[in-house]
């Protein structure tokens, strides 16, 4: 039963990992696109877009976040790795999950702040292109710290299963 429930939560690990990896190349495509697009219209046709300058900001607070899911899925992010050099593995494993539900709780803090500051943005009618509100591309802070929030919860379910180490799920897997 444990390898079962392990095994399923290493598989929504790894999928919402490949659905961020999808996001993050349709971001960097679009921010690409865009910023050829400016050059297009400012030497071809000497006008400007207004939006996208502002589009461009959103795209990278995207990408930013959704790079940082990404890093905490497959467990790349930042991290002092001081105590795994100096500790013997066993406590070093022990380290890392008391660092996880730490960094869980900081996220949780984080998250919960970002959805208050999104309360506040829809209260604002600003637009960022058209119709479309500005408040729609801010969405991200709250939920791009929710689906960190996911990754180091599954990691923490990983790791109490029996884990010795967290696989990188989106990366160098067998097939």
């Amino acid at each position: 039963m444990n390898h079962k429930l392990k095994s399923s939560l290493q598989n929504i690990n790894t999928f919402l990992g490949k659905i961020e990896t999808g996001l993050l190349c349709l971001i960097i495509a679009m921010m690409l696109g865009l910023a050829i697009l400016k050059i297009v219209m400012r030497y071809v046709f000497s006008a400007s877009l207004l939006w996208s300058d502002i589009m461009l900001q959103h795209l990278t607070l995207w990408l930013c976040l959704l790079g940082a899911a990404l890093a905490t899925c497959e467990r790349r992010h930042i991290s002092i790795d001081v105590l795994s050099r100096i500790l013997p593995e066993r406590i070093t494993r022990w380290s890392n999950f008391i660092i996880d539900c730490l960094a869980l709780i900081i996220v949780g803090i984080l998250a919960y702040y970002g959805f208050s500051f999104l309360r506040d943005e829809q209260l604002s009618e600003a637009v960022l292109i058209g119709s479309v509100p500005l408040w729609w591309a801010k969405a991200i802070i709250p939920y791009g710290f929710v689906l960190i929030g996911i990754h180091l919860f599954l990691q923490i379910g990983i790791h109490l299963m029996g884990s010795e180490r967290t696989p990188n799920p989106v990366e160098g897997a067998s097939d």
